[in-house]
């Protein structure tokens, strides 16, 4: 068997029956126990049974993905699955590559996405802010009108014509109305906070803080930063970035190039196929086969 670099996808992944193809998995299932222990949410009935909404809360919708992309790696690599040449995560899909990479335990990528919900909670108000989508037109025509929409920040450059900015919620709303005319599809992300962007910068020292115990190892293998694409060869840089990660924007672009040096067939670690068609819209010609099958 070819040993893969593997996508893990990001929250938006999440969907009722994620979890039907590995109940009967032991160690998907020891991967899932221990995020609900330590959670104390119920994540395999919300994954098997919903409500849809309680499994998108945003509270427990991140922590689904994240504990459900490590089972699955778990589970391949317990069935045989060679230790990938690289990975990487597309939003919070690199805390389930740093976890997945053996660099800090599941548990403590648990605390960093509570530590951000607490924090984005605690500085933002109800409703007040979040990220839009727009898909379809250019970068420089994004850019024209972010200018004239200064509250909000480019986000993630997902594909040449698909892109996601963060801000508040009136000037996202103002954003999506002027660009869908002209969009092949535009609106907004069902995201309570936003990401990716420079006004979670202020909160990531007491993030940080929070994260401060952590023993953090050498990875098994190095992670591609979904920032600029760089390889990220130690524990020390890897885990930095993903407690920087609320406020760096994520480039698929630059990600896509560098997986494309790497010469390994693809393979998204996560439910759906999120990362199949970013990954498609970046290069028509790379592949990219699914872990969720059995």
């Amino acid at each position: 068997m070819t040993a893969s670099a593997l996508l893990f996808p990001g929250q938006g992944t999440e969907a009722l029956g994620m979890s039907l193809a590995w109940i009967s998995n032991a160690a998907w299932n020891a991967t899932l126990e221990a995020a609900e222990r330590h959670t104390g949410y119920a994540l395999r009935t919300l994954m098997a049974e919903g409500p849809i909404e309680a499994l998108r809360f945003q509270r427990h919708a991140p922590c689904a993905v994240l504990a459900h992309s490590v089972g699955l790696f778990r589970a391949h690599r317990a069935a045989g699955m060679p230790m990938p040449v690289a990975a990487t995560g597309h939003s919070m899909g690199f805390f389930s590559a740093v976890v997945a990479a053996g660099i800090v335990p599941l548990e403590a990528a648990l605390d960093l996405i509570t530590a951000v919900e607490d924090a984005s909670e605690a500085t933002f108000g109800a409703g007040t802010m979040g990220m839009a989508f727009v898909i379809g037109l250019g970068e420089a025509e994004v850019h024209a009108s972010l200018a004239r929409h200064p509250d909000l920040a480019l986000s993630n450059r997902n594909g040449r014509a698909q892109f996601t900015v963060s801000g508040p919620k009136a000037a996202l709303e103002a954003f999506v109305e002027e660009l869908r005319p002209s969009a092949l599809k535009a609106g907004l992300l069902p995201v309570q906070h936003p990401l990716h962007g420079p006004h979670m910068v202020a909160l990531l020292p007491g993030v940080a803080r929070r994260l401060a115990g952590v023993a953090v190892a050498e990875p098994d293998f190095p992670l591609v930063s979904h920032f600029d694409g760089r390889m990220l060869r130690t524990g020390a840089e890897a885990w930095d970035e993903a407690l920087a990660s609320p406020a760096l924007p994520v480039d698929w672009l630059r990600v896509v190039e560098s997986l494309k040096s790497l010469g390994a067939p693809l393979a998204e670690c996560g439910f759906g196929s999120q990362l199949t068609g970013l990954t498609r819209w970046a290069d028509r010609d790379l592949a990219v086969r699914s872990l969720q099958t059995p």
